[in-house]
């Protein structure tokens, strides 16, 4: 459900191939869409951690 998701939002795309081992598998790529998602997503959690760190160092 969470690749469909992303998928759907245009975050990544999917295709069928066969993987190292000669089995039949599916593989995700990011999009630019989803590249430039993945950085803002960034920026939100660092901003999250940093504000957890600072009530923790002062607690």
């Amino acid at each position: 459900p969470a690749l469909q998701r992303l998928e759907r939002k245009g975050w990544i795309t999917s295709a069928w191939g066969v993987s190292d081992h000669h089995r039949k598998a599916k593989f995700y790529r990011l999009t630019p869409a989803g590249r430039k998602q993945l950085g803002r997503e960034t920026t939100d959690w660092q901003k999250f951690s940093g504000v957890i760190d600072l009530i923790l160092r002062t607690a």
